[in-house]
């Protein structure tokens, strides 16, 4: 039997929802649908996970998406393209944490940017009188700021040792198959969450796991 008493939650698909489509989606409509192919080239040259991790400010981000794609179009439409992808924060999902942080060290580790970062706070804060996303957690570790994103090893190794937990106490919730695996290769046990779902069913496995 586990004895869970650290968790490493994801953050999109579990506490907000997320739609990746909508971003090619939102260029396919302004630009046409051969715009995708340079999106996909960008793809391929791991552009956006550089943005993910830091070798990219968000200014050299849109600007170079205006490039790439078409240059009569405003950085803002990009970027609003951009957080096209984030849907709606689910404020009764982080409200199940509260319970459980007496019991558990409560982390989370996400792929993410400062553009959706900035956009997912000010929404937040905007509809729930000031209040911040970052307070229903004991630290948040967001890729761009710590230079490392899943599924690579490095970035759970990262939590790790600057929380000092034990990884065969802690537990890894995710919505993507693959970031599992990297949790898994640094000794972390894991739970896949169905994206954009109730939470409840996956943090009553870990209750029972911890038990």
């Amino acid at each position: 039997m586990v004895k869970v008493k650290n968790i490493i939650f994801d953050l999109g698909g579990l506490f907000i929802d997320v739609y990746m489509h909508r971003f090619p989606d939102k260029i396919a409509e302004r630009l046409g649908s051969t715009a995708l192919e340079s999106l996909q080239g960008l793809q391929q040259q791991g552009f956006f996970d550089r943005y993910e991790v830091g070798g990219l400010s968000t200014n050299d981000f849109l600007e170079e998406l205006q490039q790439e794609l078409n240059a009569g179009l405003s950085l803002d439409f990009y970027a609003a393209a951009w957080n096209a992808i984030l849907g709606e924060v689910q404020p009764a999902q982080l409200m199940l944490l509260e319970p459980m942080r007496s019991e558990f060290n409560i982390v989370l580790l996400s792929n993410t940017n400062d553009l959706h970062v900035d956009a997912l706070e000010h929404d937040f804060a905007k509809k729930h009188a000031g209040a911040r996303l970052d307070g229903f957690f004991d630290q948040v570790y967001y890729s761009q700021r710590i230079g490392e994103r899943k599924p690579n090893r490095a970035a759970f190794a990262h939590v790790l040792q600057e929380q000092g937990f034990v990884a065969a106490e802690t537990i890894f919730i995710d919505d993507s198959p693959g970031h599992l695996l990297g949790a898994q290769a640094a000794g972390i046990h894991t739970l896949l969450h169905p994206s954009n779902t109730d939470l409840r069913p996956t943090i009553a496995k870990i209750k029972g796991l911890s038990r």
